[in-house]
């Protein structure tokens, strides 16, 4: 009897670290703000960031939806957490103009049948080319080393609220 109580306690001790992480994503902190360019949100602007100590620091990743917001997620946090650890990080800014491919915008228009997409798409092949579109983000927020753009997260909550202007 007194097995079955250390295996029942053991059960419940490994599903509760399981549950919450047993604190493994406790380091990641919330960061969050927005991303305007020409005094309007910028939607769909990848957001890099680079961590200043390269020893301890993690990079992350964010992209703004339609009214410019984003929420950062580190390479290193577990089962889809959110966050970075506490640090100064450089962020980089990137946006492209969004190019659709004609033969699915051809399906779209109802200028051909489904049938047809594939047929272009496999004789195109798996691996066909397509093309980015211009930038629309000015350059100088693309390299790591260059950018203007620093934070500082800290473990205060409320600090960690990062707003970017886009603008020259």
């Amino acid at each position: 009897m007194k097995l079955v109580k250390v295996l029942l306690a053991s059960f419940l001790l490994v599903g509760l670290c399981a549950f919450t992480g047993c604190g493994k994503d406790k380091d990641y902190r919330a960061v969050t703000g927005t991303v305007t360019m020409g005094g309007a949100p910028l939607e769909g602007c990848i957001l890099t960031f680079f961590p200043e100590d390269k020893e301890t620091g993690e990079g992350g990743s964010a992209k703004t939806d339609a009214s410019g917001a984003y929420s950062a997620t580190s390479t290193g946090a577990e089962n889809g957490g959110t966050g970075l650890k506490p640090g100064v990080y450089s962020v980089t800014a990137m946006k492209n103009e969004e190019v659709k491919n004609p033969d699915d915008e051809a399906y779209e228009k109802g200028e051909i049948t489904y049938d047809e997409l594939q047929e272009r798409k496999q004789k195109k092949g798996a691996y066909a080319k397509s093309s980015g579109g211009e930038l629309l983000t000015p350059r100088k927020f693309l390299d790591p080393n260059l950018t203007p753009l620093k934070i500082t997260v800290t473990n205060d909550p409320k600090a960690n609220v990062f707003d970017f202007n886009l603008d020259e």
